[in-house]
C-alpha cells in the first residue's frame, strides 16, 4: 500500500505546486488546523481499534472456535458461579450458539475473562511484529515502484517473522498469561514447522497485490496523465482499477490463507496454555502429538478441510460486519473532515495579512 500512497501523494504535491505557482496560498486559521489534526488522529485511532478488535482479534477467535464443543464456556460478567444469570442459562442449553457468532457476544466474553482491555489483547506483540517487519523491509533498498521486488522482499520478511506472528495468535486465543509477549515467541524448531503456512499466506497475499500492480505499471495504467491520446476518464478508470482491484483481490485471498495460518499455529499451542474459547486441539483427530512421534501440528490442507462450513460462515460474518463498520467510519470521516476543510478555506486569510505594516491598498 505504501507504493499507492506514494503515487497519490506525489500527484497531489505536483498539483498543489502548480497551483501555488499561480497564486499565493492563504493562511488558514491555526485553531481550525489544530482541530483538523486532532480529528484525523481520533478517527485514525477509532478506525484502527475497529480493525484490530473485530478484524483481527475476533476473526482469529472465530477461526479456531469449535462449532460443536462438548463443553461451552460460560459468558458472564459475574465471576461467581453460584449466581447464574440469564445469559448463562441461555448458553447451557444443547443448541447454544458459538461465542464468536456475534461481535458483541465475543467482546463481552473477552471482557469477562480477560478484563476491559481484552479487545486489544496481543497489541504489544502486534506492534513489535509490525515494527520489526518494517525495519527488515527498510534494510533492503527497493524502489517504491518496483512491485516485483516488493513482492519478493515482503514474502521473505513475512516468512522470517512467522514465529512472531504465531506468538500473536497464541496470545489472542488463550487465557491471560503472566508471561511477557516476547516470552511467547516459539523457538527456531517451531519456525521450521510454521514456515510452510507462513509462506502460503505471505506469498499468496503479496502476489495477489503486487503482481497486478506490476502489470498495471507495465501497461502504463498507474500514470493516468502520461498518454495524451487516452481520454482523461478512461485513464482515471484504469488508474482506479489498477490500484483498487489488487487490494480487493489480496483481501479475498487473504481470508482462506489467514485461516490456514491461524489454525496451523493454534495446533501447536503449548499444552500449558488454555484457550479462551472452545477449541479442539486434535482437530478431529488430524493432529498427532509430538510426544508420540507425530508432527505435533495440523497440515495445510487439513487446516482448511477441518474448518467446517458453519465456522466459515461465522468467520465471513465477522469480516463482513467489520468491513461494514469501517465503511460507515469512512463516510463519517469524509463528512467531518470535508466540512472542516471547507471551513478552513472559507476562513483563511491572505498570507502576511496579519504581519506588522500590512496595508490594504484601494488605489487602482
Amino acid at each position: 500500500m505504501s507504493s499507492i500512497t506514494g503515487a497519490l501523494v506525489r500527484r497531489g504535491t505536483e498539483a498543489a505546486f502548480g497551483t501555488f505557482q499561480e497564486k499565493k496560498p492563504d493562511q488558514p486559521n491555526g485553531g481550525l488546523v489544530a482541530l483538523f489534526a486532532m480529528t484525523v488522529l481520533v478517527l485514525g485511532l477509532v478506525f484502527w481499534s475497529v480493525e484490530y478488535t473485530y478484524g483481527m482479534v475476533v476473526a482469529t477467535l472465530a477461526a479456531v472456535e469449535d462449532t460443536n464443543p462438548d463443553i461451552y464456556v460460560r459468558i458472564t460478567s459475574n465471576p461467581d458461579p453460584t449466581k447464574p444469570n440469564d445469559e448463562e442459562a441461555e448458553l447451557a442449553v444443547p443448541n447454544a450458539q458459538p461465542i464468536t457468532n456475534k461481535l458483541r457476544t465475543t467482546v463481552k466474553h473477552l471482557r469477562a475473562r480477560a478484563g476491559f482491555w481484552s479487545r486489544f489483547r496481543g497489541a504489544g506483540m502486534f506492534l513489535a511484529y509490525t515494527g520489526m517487519n518494517g525495519f527488515l523491509f527498510a534494510l533492503v533498498p527497493v524502489n517504491e515502484t518496483s512491485f516485483v521486488y516488493q513482492f519478493i522482499i515482503q514474502s521473505i520478511v513475512g516468512v522470517a517473522l512467522a514465529t512472531w506472528q504465531m506468538a500473536w495468535v497464541h496470545i489472542v486465543i488463550t487465557e491471560p498469561s503472566p508471561k511477557r509477549f516476547w516470552q511467547r515467541i516459539p523457538s527456531y524448531k517451531t519456525w521450521i514447522k510454521i514456515a510452510p503456512a507462513a509462506a502460503l499466506e505471505n506469498v499468496l497475499i503479496s502476489a495477489a497485490f503486487f503482481l497486478p500492480m506490476a502489470l498495471a505499471k507495465l501497461f502504463g495504467w498507474l500514470e493516468p496523465t502520461a498518454n495524451d491520446d487516452v481520454p482523461p476518464m478512461i485513464a482515471l478508470y484504469r488508474f482506479m482499477g489498477a490500484t483498487i482491484l489488487p487490494a480487493i483481490l489480496s483481501f479475498m485471498i487473504s481470508m482462506p490463507a489467514r485461516v490456514i495460518f491461524i489454525r496451523v499455529a493454534a495446533s501447536m499451542l503449548p499444552e500449558e496454555d488454555e484457550t479462551i474459547v472452545p477449541f479442539d486441539r486434535s482437530f478431529g483427530g488430524k493432529v498427532s502429538p509430538a510426544i508420540t512421534g507425530g508432527s505435533g501440528k495440523i497440515g495445510l490442507m487439513d487446516a482448511w478441510t477441518t474448518f467446517d462450513w458453519s465456522a466459515r460462515v461465522r468467520f465471513a460474518k465477522v469480516i463482513g460486519k467489520t468491513f461494514a463498520i469501517q465503511v460507515a467510519l469512512v463516510v463519517l470521516a469524509s463528512l467531518v473532515l470535508g466540512g472542516q476543510v471547507i471551513l478552513m478555506f472559507k476562513t483563511a486569510k491572505p498570507a502576511g495579512s496579519d504581519a506588522p505594516g500590512y496595508q490594504i491598498s484601494y488605489e487602482s
